[in-house]
């Protein structure tokens, strides 16, 4: 793989040298280096797998005033004895600007669990729509930070775009410490509603570009009009009630009422995807089922990201059934095979 670190001020770019390129390879084994090389004056650089693994991806990172940048998830196709040339660009810093919009926030509630309380999975894609790098002085000064709905407790972090040691609470908002570089980083969350808490219950404390609620109940109300209900969707399985609207802006009130009922057992499922819109919203479903699925009759998703979304929530089942069959494992393990198969293929056509 060959490629080239620039500089980017503006509308100016410039070449950066005598930086380590280095090249990672990464599968869902895990991921390690495996070639460095230091950019020419041109910035430049060429590094190579000494073995290509055409079940894995390879990407090369770049430190630059301390920030770590990376190319884009490269597929080894049988056939190419090198990767496609890569630019990539390295900023300036800030800890004052710009300042990170929200660019979608999806929000995905569960039914009530046999305690009362609502599992909640949340999605939010921020943009840095500047030319500098937006960094944090401190853990007192985020780089981003919004509001969390009323009443949320136990927030955890999920696999995202930034490590899971710079999010966390501060106060009654999630925060992000992490450097946030032009373009979009995605950061997963998840907490519990309360029983006591029979709403969702989120003021918006700055302008939301899209937002994208689903409810794991027909009957949840909406009151107030930041969104608007756009009907039921099936996805694996499971009806949810979608609440959606665009440029919702600062101080707009979204309000979704639960009515009471009885309830059903739910788990709290993980996973990150890494795209946004409906397809993401399908992904982040199926962390929560409780099944192993239905395995070869099922037609296979043809996106990449619901494709690994949905292998990664099989082998949490799977681990988690310690009481399966031995046609429950065949199944998974047909499903999986299948799974794997058809991701490798559309991830060799990029």
């Amino acid at each position: 793989m060959s490629g080239r670190v620039l500089f980017v001020a503006g509308s100016d770019s410039t070449p950066v040298a005598g930086v380590w390129a280095v090249l990672h390879q990464v599968s869902m084994r895990g991921g390690a280096p495996v070639d460095s090389a230091r950019t020419d004056r041109d910035g430049r650089y060429r590094v190579r797998a000494a073995v290509r693994d055409t079940t894995t991806v390879y990407i090369v990172s770049v430190a630059y005033a301390g920030i770590a940048y990376f190319t884009r998830p490269l597929h080894a196709r049988r056939g190419t004895s090198q990767g496609i040339a890569e630019v990539l660009a390295v900023y300036d810093t800030s800890s004052t600007s710009p300042a990170i919009e929200v660019a979608q926030r999806h929000i995905v509630v569960r039914r009530a669990g046999t305690d009362g309380a609502r599992a909640v999975l949340e999605l939010l894609v921020l943009r840095n729509a500047g030319q500098r790098t937006r960094i944090a002085p401190d853990t007192a000064r985020p780089a981003w930070q919004g509001a969390l709905p009323r009443d949320a407790i136990q927030l955890e972090v999920g696999e995202s775009d930034v490590s899971a040691e710079a999010v966390y609470r501060r106060g009654d908002s999630i925060a992000v410490a992490a450097p946030v570089p032009p373009g979009e980083k995605q950061v997963v969350v998840s907490y519990l509603l309360p029983r006591a808490r029979r709403a969702l219950d989120l003021t918006a404390d700055q302008p939301m570009a899209r937002l994208n609620v689903l409810v794991e109940d027909s009957t949840a109300e909406l009151a107030g009009d930041a969104l608007e209900r756009v009907g039921s969707e099936m996805i694996e399985g499971t009806s949810f009630v979608r609440f959606a609207g665009n440029d919702v802006p600062a101080g707009a009130r979204v309000l979704i009422r639960f009515p009471r009922g009885t309830f059903s057992p739910g788990s709290l499922w993980w996973l990150v995807v890494g795209s946004a819109g409906a397809a993401l919203l399908a992904g982040l479903v199926l962390v929560w089922r409780r099944t192993l699925p239905a395995a070869a009759a099922t037609a296979l998703p043809a996106d990449p990201q619901v494709l690994a979304a949905e292998i990664a929530a099989l082998d949490i089942a799977f681990e988690q059934r310690t009481d399966a069959t031995s046609q429950e494992r065949a199944a998974f393990q047909r499903r999986r095979a299948a799974l794997k198969a058809r991701l490798e293929e559309l991830l060799s056509r990029h």
